[in-house]
């Protein structure tokens, strides 16, 4: 196994022959639908080409703890560098991140997106055109967008969910920029049309009353000045809203690095293929001894906190969004809760404490996650080799 002769000229690869070279270099048949669950999964870099333009406002990054946050909140004063938007009931099916105790009832959300415990990102400024290649952070519209995309790759159902903060693309120099639409009244016209035609019709089966009739269309027609007229009144810059989806024109890559930094991590942590070809898991990399583990006992050994309430605090906001987290990688299945919680691999949450660490986000060191494995059942293995220094 080894490079294709021209993989090295090249600064990107499509999805599908991404697959076609992984497959020739890792021992397992890798597919355009499993690049993109590796990517949704936290082991690959995904990115985007953009041929033509796309239009984005600059995100800055801006500090916030948690229990600072709670804190204003129980004072009643929402802290003013966070924007904040009160949602009603209905709004929590389409939205990750929204507390069991907000169900049936309107609920604050913070509208800036969400880094880690203490960081936020406010976009803002003037809007301005990109094009080439971006990388996807995946933690914004897009994680909602490439989901979609492998859903429809493998049959599953449509996704109802969106992304308050929008589409965010990452640049080389790891600044984030958000991804805009602007209002535009032909656009809108041109809907409106189509919906005014469809009503018709929806009158005319129903044998609606023609007195009822005029008054829904006029109603329509109503609307439709209304929002003209609110869309001609908006200013340049609030003419644009953050968009949902990736631009039509644009196409998912994978840069020739990620590639090359992914087969180091399918060699060094023996990972299992994402989404095997059956459920004989013909197509999986064998992975050492080290069994599955509860998320209760995930919990109880890797001690992220040293106060146990904090701890388990932090682990279940970091389990309840995991995609977001890059954690999801690290669960068995698809995350069905039996006994003492939802099942994880041990190894991989180590190595993602660890990764954590390094970059100081919050985690445990080397020393730390070695002692804890140990405490799992054949994890003895993994805590000796598994953190080897490469050679």
């Amino acid at each position: 196994m080894g490079h294709s002769p021209t993989f090295p000229l090249n600064e990107w690869l499509p999805l599908e022959q991404a697959a076609h070279h992984l497959s020739s270099v890792i021992p397992a048949t890798v597919r355009a639908a499993d690049i993109l669950r590796f990517a949704l999964d936290a082991h690959l870099k995904l990115s985007v080409r953009f041929p033509n333009f796309a239009t984005v406002k600059r995100g800055e990054i801006i500090q916030f703890p948690h229990s600072q946050i709670e804190a204003s909140i129980a004072a009643g004063v929402l802290p003013g560098e966070l924007k904040w938007q009160m949602l009603p009931p209905t709004a929590a099916r389409f939205l990750a991140d929204v507390p069991e105790e907000a169900e049936g009832q309107p609920f604050l959300k913070i509208r800036n997106l969400k880094l880690d415990d203490e960081r936020y990102v406010k976009f803002g400024g003037k809007v301005k055109t990109i094009s080439g290649l971006w990388d996807l952070p995946m933690i914004g519209g897009e994680m909602i967008d490439v989901e979609e995309r492998y859903q429809q790759l493998t049959g599953g159902p449509n996704l109802i969910s969106a992304a308050m903060e929008g589409v965010v693309v990452e640049g080389r120099d790891g600044e984030l920029y958000q991804l805009q639409e602007q209002f535009n009244v032909k656009e809108y016209s041109s809907v409106w049309d189509q919906e005014h035609r469809e009503l018709k019709q929806q009158i005319a089966a129903a044998d609606i009353p023609e007195e009822e009739a005029e008054k829904l269309l006029d109603s329509h027609k109503k609307e439709r000045k209304q929002i003209l007229q609110t869309i001609k009144a908006l200013s340049e810059e609030d003419s644009f809203y953050p968009a949902g989806r990736l631009p039509k024109d644009s196409t998912l890559v994978v840069r020739r690095e990620a590639l090359i930094e992914f087969e180091k991590f399918v060699k060094q942590r023996q990972l299992n293929s994402c989404n095997p070809a059956d459920n004989k898991g013909e197509h999986r990399v064998p992975t050492n001894s080290c069994q599955p583990a509860t998320a209760a006992k995930i919990i109880q050994y890797f001690k992220v906190k040293r106060d146990p309430d904090e701890n388990a605090e932090w682990w279940k906001d970091k389990m309840r969004e995991a995609n977001r987290n890059g954690l999801a990688g690290c669960r068995v299945g698809e995350g069905r809760k039996g006994p003492g919680g939802s099942s994880w691999r041990p190894d991989d949450v180590a190595a993602w404490l660890v990764d954590r660490h390094e970059k100081d986000h919050g985690g445990l060191s080397l020393d730390a996650v070695a002692a804890a494995l140990r405490k799992f059942p054949g994890c003895n293995e993994a805590a000796d080799r598994f953190f080897q220094p490469d050679e």
